[in-house]
C-alpha cells in the first residue's frame, strides 16, 4: 500500500479556483484510498464556504475568521497528522497539481528517509512554460524569496537536479514528512504571514534533515506579485524574529551590524513605497515584550532540536536578491555586490 497523504488546500476567497483544483485532485495518479482532501476555508466571504460544504470527498473546515497562513494550514495539519498521515502535502489557494505531483513527491521523499520536505516544481498556471519557484532562498541578511521566479523552465530544468538541496520549500506546494513535523512541530502562527514556511523549513533543517527539490513533481500556481502595503511589515518583523529564534548569539553578533546598516537603505525604501508608518511598526513590535519572549522561548525549542552547526545552516543562505519583480539596477549594480563581498568573508566566522 503507498503511503497515505493529507492534502491541505488553505482556501481564502478563492471560489473562481475551486472547479478546476477539485478536478486536479480528482485526477492524481495516487490510489484514492492513500489520499485525504483537507480544505480549511479562512472566512472567505465569496461564497467558497457554501460551495465547500456541497462537496462529498473531503474533510472540510470552515473557520468564522481569517486565522492567517499558519493557523490555518495547521488546522489540517493537526487533522492529517492524528489521523495517521504519512505526509502532508500543503495546496495553496491559486495552484493547481499535475497528475503526477503527489506520487513523483513521494517517491523522492522514500528514497532518503532523511528528506523532510520536498518543494514541487512551481510553473505559472498562465504561462506554464515560465517558473514561479524551485524553492525557498535565505538571504544572509534575513531575507526569504523564491528561486528561480520568471525564469524560463526548460532551462531552469537543465541546471537543477531532481533531489537537489534547498534552503526551505515554499508553503504554496510542498510535502512534508509526518514524522518530521512530529518531531519539531507544525507552522509558526506567531509569524501569521510570510516566512512561517521559511521558518519550518529552518527548522527542518535544524533537526538534520533535509529540504529538496522534485522537478518531476509539477503544480500551476496563479501568481501575480502584488504590492500590499501590509505584506512589509509582515515581512520585514518576520526576518528578524526567525534570525533572533534560531542563529547562535555569535552568529548573530557576526550579522548585526550589517542587519543594521541594511536599515538605511530600507528606511529609504520605505519612504519612497509610502509604508514608512509601516516600517516603524516593525521597530516597535520588535522592541516589545511579547516579541521577546517569544525569541527567548523559541530559542529554547530551537536548542531542543538541534542537530547541526549555524555553518551548516549558513551554507545554503545567499548574498544576492535576485528573482524578483522589485529588482532594480540599485540592487543589481551595487548592492548585491556589496553584500556579496560582505558575506564571503563574514561565514567563514560563522560556526
Amino acid at each position: 500500500m503507498m503511503p497515505k497523504v493529507a492534502i491541505v488546500y488553505l482556501s481564502y476567497n478563492g471560489k473562481r479556483y475551486l472547479d478546476e483544483v477539485l478536478n486536479a485532485l480528482r485526477a492524481l495518479n495516487y490510489p484514492r484510498e492513500s489520499l485525504e482532501f483537507i480544505f480549511v476555508d479562512n472566512a472567505s466571504t465569496d461564497g467558497s464556504q457554501e460551495y465547500l460544504l456541497n462537496v462529498s470527498d473531503i474533510t472540510f473546515f470552515p473557520n468564522g475568521k481569517n486565522l492567517g497562513f499558519a493557523e490555518g494550514n495547521n488546522i489540517g495539519i493537526n487533522h492529517a497528522l492524528l489521523h495517521g498521515a504519512d505526509y502532508v502535502f500543503l495546496h495553496n489557494n491559486d495552484l493547481k497539481l499535475h497528475p503526477d505531483a503527489i506520487k513523483e513527491a513521494v517517491t523522492l521523499a522514500e528514497s532518503d528517509s532523511k528528506i523532510g520536505s520536498v518543494q514541487s516544481l512551481m510553473l505559472l498556471w498562465k504561462h506554464p512554460a515560465i517558473v514561479n519557484s524551485t524553492g525557498g532562498m535565505v538571504h544572509f541578511l534575513g531575507f526569504g524569496f523564491v528561486r528561480d521566479n520568471g525564469e524560463k523552465s526548460d532551462e531552469v530544468t537543465e541546471c537543477r537536479s531532481d533531489g537537489e538541496e534547498i534552503a526551505y520549500a515554499s508553503g504554496a506546494a510542498v510535502l512534508y514528512r509526518a514524522e518530521v513535523l512530529k518531531k519539531i512541530g507544525v507552522l509558526d502562527p506567531f509569524l501569521f504571514l510570510y516566512h512561517e514556511d521559511l521558518e519550518l523549513g529552518w527548522r527542518i533543517r535544524l533537526a538534520g534533515y533535509k529540504n529538496v527539490l522534485s522537478l518531476r513533481s509539477r503544480s500551476f500556481h496563479d501568481y501575480e506579485f502584488k504590492r500590499s502595503i501590509q505584506k512589509f511589515f509582515w515581512m520585514e518583523r518576520n526576518r528578524w524574529l526567525v534570525h533572533f529564534s534560531h542563529l547562535n548569539w555569535s552568529t548573530l553578533l557576526i550579522l548585526l551590524p550589517f542587519m543594521v546598516i541594511m536599515e538605511i537603505p530600507l528606511l529609504l525604501f520605505a519612504i519612497k513605497g509610502g509604508w514608512i508608518k509601516q516600517k516603524i511598526y516593525v521597530y516597535a513590535s520588535l522592541l516589545s515584550p511579547k516579541s521577546w519572549t517569544y525569541v527567548l522561548r523559541k530559542r529554547r525549542e530551537s536548542r531542543s532540536i538541534r542537530k547541526v552547526s549555524d555553518a551548516e545552516i549558513v551554507r545554503l543562505f545567499t548574498c544576492k536578491i535576485i528573482h524578483q519583480e522589485t529588482n532594480n539596477p540599485i540592487v543589481t549594480l551595487i548592492g548585491n555586490p556589496i553584500l556579496c563581498f560582505v558575506w564571503k568573508i563574514l561565514r567563514y566566522f560563522v560556526y
